[in-house]
């Protein structure tokens, strides 16, 4: 099979893949929005979902906080077309507003004057500045607000280590190049988060698994690989190439039992009360 072959066709296969990561991470969401809970004092009216993506945060947040508004930017409107339809599936599109603005824009003029929860998933680092759209995000929120980032770490480890295809350590070769390259993209927001204003600022590390021993989770590590398999372009010899492909293979006739395990980063930060 050639590199082009798997160079994914449109931004439906990206979409999908988000899609089923952030299904896949319900886990993760979930301890997020926990911390979110106990760090707000009364229960949020106001949400901001900045780069909602395909909508799986949005319709999380909107079944945790019913009685909120959930106001999801993002610059797509591909992907804010599969945040409406998922939010009217949940039945939840009544308390959801999409907004198409991009985050290095006048994102802000789309919004209340005062947001009680402002979430940021794995959206963080794709911003051109990010420290000010941190003080943005500060200005934005009212007092007591809370903001909750989550980002990738930089620990993914597959098993099988050969991805099922006999070619000993594949998984860690895959990891090493792409990490040459820089991916996946990682950050850490603590000192940024300080210099916005927030506080207190606490982290928790968080871990994101998926296996193909289910349907969502083969396909999400197919996809996963399609898109790795061109990253990786002269990084890796054909032998392995061929290996990666051998691996994509196997996940799509459902034969495969590799399972990828990965690092998150949940920050909570608090705009501190006025005081008097």
């Amino acid at each position: 099979m050639t590199h082009a072959a798997h160079a994914p066709a449109h931004n439906a296969e990206l979409e999908e893949l988000l899609d089923l990561d952030a299904k896949l991470g319900a886990s993760v969401l979930s301890r997020a929005m926990d911390d979110a809970s106990q760090a707000l004092k009364t229960e949020p009216r106001t949400i901001v979902d900045l780069g909602a993506g395909t909508g799986t945060g949005t319709v999380a947040l909107a079944n945790r906080f019913s009685t909120a508004r959930v106001h999801s930017i993002d610059a797509s409107a591909g992907m804010l077309d599969r945040l409406r339809e998922a939010s009217a599936a949940a039945g939840v599109s009544e308390n959801v507003q999409a907004h198409l603005a991009d985050l290095d824009g006048e994102w802000v003029a789309e919004l209340p004057e005062s947001i009680d929860l402002a979430w940021a998933a794995l959206s963080l680092h794709h911003v051109g500045d990010p420290a000010l759209l941190l003080r943005q995000v500060f200005h934005a929120l009212r007092p007591g607000g809370v903001l909750v980032v989550i980002e990738m770490t930089g620990e993914t480890t597959y098993e099988p280590a050969d991805l099922g295809t006999e070619r000993a350590g594949l998984g860690d070769r895959i990891v090493r190049v792409l990490a040459a390259r820089g991916y996946p993209v990682t950050a850490d927001w603590t000192d940024a988060l300080d210099s916005a204003g927030f506080a207190p600022v606490n982290r928790r590390e968080a871990s994101f698994s998926a296996s193909a021993d289910t349907r969502e989770g083969s396909r999400y590590l197919e996809l996963q690989l399609t898109f790795n398999r061109v990253l990786l372009g002269d990084g890796m010899d054909s032998d392995n190439l061929a290996a990666v492909d051998a691996a994509m293979t196997t996940l799509r006739t459902g034969h495969s039992r590799v399972a990828v395990a990965s690092g998150r980063a949940i920050w909570v930060a608090v705009r501190p009360e006025v005081t008097e």
